[in-house]
C-alpha cells in the first residue's frame, strides 16, 4: 500500500505540472476515498492541493466498503463505490483506497 502513495504521489506531482502546460481543457481528477482509510488523508491533501492549479476540476468520491470495518463514512455512497468498481474492471486494475483515475 505504501508503494502505490508514492506513485500515487508521484504520478499526480508529475501531472500538475503537465497541467499548467497543456491546452486550456480542463483535466478532471477522481480521487476514490474513505474517512476511514488511513492511507486517504496524504491524497485527499494532495487532491486539494491539485485543485487549486488551473485547468483542474478535482472529485473527491468516498466509497462505502469501509464502512463494515468499523468506522461509517458519512459522507460515503454505494453509488461512488459502483463508480470506482466500473473504473477498475475497464482499466483492468483493483479497487483500493486511494486510488485517483
Amino acid at each position: 500500500m505504501q508503494r502505490r502513495s508514492f506513485l500515487l504521489a508521484a504520478a499526480t506531482a508529475g501531472l500538475a505540472r503537465t497541467v499548467r502546460a497543456a491546452a486550456p481543457s480542463p483535466a478532471v481528477l477522481e480521487l476514490f476515498t474513505s474517512e476511514g482509510c488511513s492511507s486517504c488523508p496524504p491524497a485527499d491533501a494532495l487532491l486539494g492541493r491539485l485543485a487549486d492549479e488551473p485547468g483542474v476540476i478535482a472529485l473527491a468520491w468516498h466509497v462505502d466498503y469501509w464502512n463494515g470495518l468499523g468506522w461509517h463514512d458519512p459522507f460515503s455512497s454505494r453509488l461512488a463505490t459502483q463508480r470506482q468498481r466500473s473504473y477498475a474492471a475497464q482499466l483492468r486494475d483493483e479497487v483500493y483506497t486511494p486510488a485517483l483515475w
